[in-house]
């Protein structure tokens, strides 16, 4: 039983590790995008 909820637990962390990298991996092609679409203008 105490193993089922450490791995549980383990893969809950994972998922949200998951989650926070495509995220920021979502949000930084987002902010890259927008610097060329302004680089073009200019």
């Amino acid at each position: 039983m105490l193993q089922f909820q450490t791995l549980g637990v383990v893969s809950d962390r994972k998922m949200n590790l998951v989650g926070a990298l495509g995220r920021s991996f979502f949000e930084f092609t987002n902010s890259f995008q927008k610097r060329r679409e302004k680089s073009k203008k200019n």
